[in-house]
């Protein structure tokens, strides 16, 4: 993948998945070669009567820079590591960052630029009209996930993809419902372009961006770099 790919500049890497393909149900965009053991995973869920559905996936730098201003800048209640909720107008900046940060990436650091990476639901919970939230609560043994939960850690492996926060590390906090694909994602990773991402937030309307930048080599360690790794063997 080129730099601007990987930060979301450039989506010439992508497949857009119309609404008519039903094996996947909904459009959205993602990797090229991504699609086919997406496919692959959905339909075994399928068939294993636990289907599962995506419902999140590609976003670009500028939907990144759309979803962390609206934390930054708005009324919106963000959730902490520990259960708890705040009122992100009520933080100083430097804790409003840190906050936004337990569960949204700084626009050009997000896995979910790559096209690799999706956030997978129970569909027959939302067939049945549940909203997702996507919190740890939904995917414990009693939530609406519960069983996709078990089904995903089963599974995964032998499709090339694995859970890159299915802990908590002090990066990213702990996501169950984010899976991603390890052949593009890990090389993805490793040449991730720190320099040019510092001169695109420098160029960019991104609220705290003073403190992100003044830190921004430690903030990439902490919230790009620190994952859980996949166990595939590449190559």
């Amino acid at each position: 993948m080129t730099p601007q790919q990987l930060l979301g500049l450039d989506q010439s890497h992508l497949l857009t998945i119309e609404d008519n393909i039903e094996l996947l149900g909904q459009k959205f965009q993602c990797h090229h070669e991504a699609l086919v053991p997406l496919a692959k995973l959905i339909r075994q869920s399928e068939n294993d009567g636990i289907p599962l559905r995506v419902v999140s996936s590609y976003r670009s730098f500028d939907q990144q820079v759309a979803i962390w201003n609206n934390k930054f800048y708005q009324d919106a209640v963000l959730n902490l590591r520990d259960g708890r909720t705040v009122n992100s107008q009520e933080l100083a900046i430097k804790d409003r960052v840190n906050a936004i940060l337990n569960y949204s990436a700084i626009p050009g650091t997000s896995r979910h630029h790559w096209g690799t990476d999706f956030d997978v639901f129970d569909a027959s919970a939302i067939d049945k009209g549940y909203e997702p939230e996507l919190l740890e609560t939904e995917f414990e043994a009693q939530g609406p996930c519960g069983n996709l939960h078990n089904w995903l850690e089963e599974n995964l492996v032998q499709y090339e993809f694995f859970k890159p926060y299915v802990e908590d590390l002090g990066g990213i906090a702990c996501e169950p419902w984010h899976i991603s694909y390890a052949p593009i994602a890990t090389p993805a990773l490793e040449e991730f372009p720190v320099d040019l991402l510092q001169e695109l937030i420098e160029n960019s309307e991104i609220g705290g961006k003073e403190i992100i930048l003044g830190k921004l080599n430690a903030l990439v360690e902490k919230y790009v770099r620190r994952i859980t790794h996949s166990s595939i063997i590449k190559g």
